[in-house]
């Protein structure tokens, strides 16, 4: 291809960019908190910047709107999120089903924020082809969807909530909230019930690699469930099958109690402490006689502007390598975060300056006690925080990314 070529095909690029569309895939039942959507509004901005537009479509429900995009040449792709919507399927002929973005040859970009492999994301173990553009905010996850058989991934940070969190903030010290926990908490306990009673010799092996992993990381939070399962698989010689549900189960399992017993060292190590608590359920039997406030369930939107009615934020990751929703939702809030160990914010931001971290919930009960007590100055930690966050992770990186790519496949 000569340089003549080189611009003309620029050229046309350029014109399917103004001219073209994108659709952003939403559902309400699998989004219950509006976390997707949210993300959609925030990154729709980054997207018209470039001269595309954006339309919303429900894929389960808007059938006829979504079938006449996959055939628009003026649809240039479609963005998902978490795998929801990658399934879809067409008729190719009587009893052969197919992808429908392979068949159309529509990209589809993915932003993916939850393992790969964990039961809840089952719905995306098929959608493996060329036509999926997986955006993984975790490098573990990453690395997990390339064993599990996904073509095209490529890590890539997650966002900032400028727009959702608005423009006015309260100042740290008009802040009515000192310390918020914004926290999902289930009974650890049914998790170990999977394994109570093996029926086989592979059940029997994965009782007691689940029992091993749980043991070792929840009284340790620097150790990753994910990576201790994959040593105790290679430790015994055993091939690592993804695409065996026997043991993404397992994963799901080990992954599952140890973020919920974690969590409860946790809050009953803080019960004593004025903790503004929003959970996902109704806990207060659970929790009794704490000096926890219990707010109600929220929406994402509205845990995100309560995150800027607080002076800080606690936040007990599940992630080990990857980006989280509520750390960022604090640092757009200007809430000082006071995190779990994860590499990625401790490799981002300078612990002291911009943010704050604990490695054990006895060091986290202490932190909290100077906190209540004004003996940390928090407003330049916040600050910190929230420039170095919105600089390094706005929404319309994630557009940025996606045109990219966009670009680079429309070449071929």
């Amino acid at each position: 291809m000569n340089d003549s070529d080189h611009i003309r095909d620029a050229s046309e690029r350029r014109l399917a960019l103004n001219e073209g569309y994108a659709v952003i895939f939403t559902n309400a039942s699998k989004d219950a908190h509006n976390h997707n959507a949210t993300f959609a509004e925030e990154i729709s901005p980054g997207l018209l910047a470039y001269g595309i537009s954006v339309r919303c479509m429900d894929y389960i429900n808007d059938v006829r709107q979504v079938s006449e995009a996959l055939r628009d040449p003026h649809c240039l792709f479609f963005l998902c999120f978490n795998g929801f919507g990658s399934e879809l399927k067409i008729s190719y002929a009587p009893g052969n089903l197919g992808s429908a973005f392979e068949y159309y040859q529509k990209p589809l970009f993915d932003l993916m924020h939850d393992c790969p492999i964990h039961e809840t994301m089952a719905h995306q173990v098929g959608s493996t082809g060329q036509y999926r553009k997986l955006l993984m905010t975790d490098y573990s996850y990453a690395h997990l969807a390339r064993l599990l058989g996904v073509k095209n991934v490529h890590a890539v940070s997650s966002i900032t909530f400028p727009g959702t969190i608005g423009q006015t903030s309260i100042p740290l010290s008009a802040r009515p909230i000192d310390v918020l926990l914004p926290v999902g908490l289930s009974s650890f306990h049914r998790t170990r019930e999977r394994y109570a009673a093996p029926k086989d010799y592979k059940e029997r092996i994965f009782r007691q690699i689940f029992e091993g992993v749980t043991e070792y990381a929840v009284a340790n939070l620097e150790v990753d469930p994910l990576i201790q399962t994959l040593l105790a698989f290679q430790e015994l010689q055993m091939p690592v099958n993804l695409q065996d549900a026997h043991v993404r189960f397992l994963f799901t399992s080990i992954v599952d109690y140890v973020k919920f017993a974690r969590r409860d060292q946790l809050v009953r190590s803080i019960q004593h402490l004025p903790i503004t608590v929003i959970a996902d359920r109704d806990v207060r039997e659970v929790y009794k006689n704490t000096n926890f406030r219990f707010l109600g369930t929220k929406s994402f939107p509205e845990l995100v502007k309560t995150m800027g009615e607080a002076k800080s934020v606690i936040c007990p990751l599940p992630h080990h390598t990857g980006f989280h929703e509520r750390a960022l939702s604090a640092f757009s809030a200007e809430s000082v975060v006071i995190a779990a160990p994860n590499d990625i914010l401790e490799t981002n931001f300078v612990v002291g300056r911009d943010m704050i971290t604990y490695r054990s919930v006895e060091q986290l009960a202490t932190l909290l006690e100077s906190v209540v007590a004004g003996r940390i100055e928090l407003q330049s930690i916040a600050s910190n925080g929230k420039r170095k966050a919105l600089d390094r992770f706005p929404p319309e990186r994630i557009a940025d990314i996606i045109v990219s790519l966009w670009s680079s496949v429309s070449r071929h």
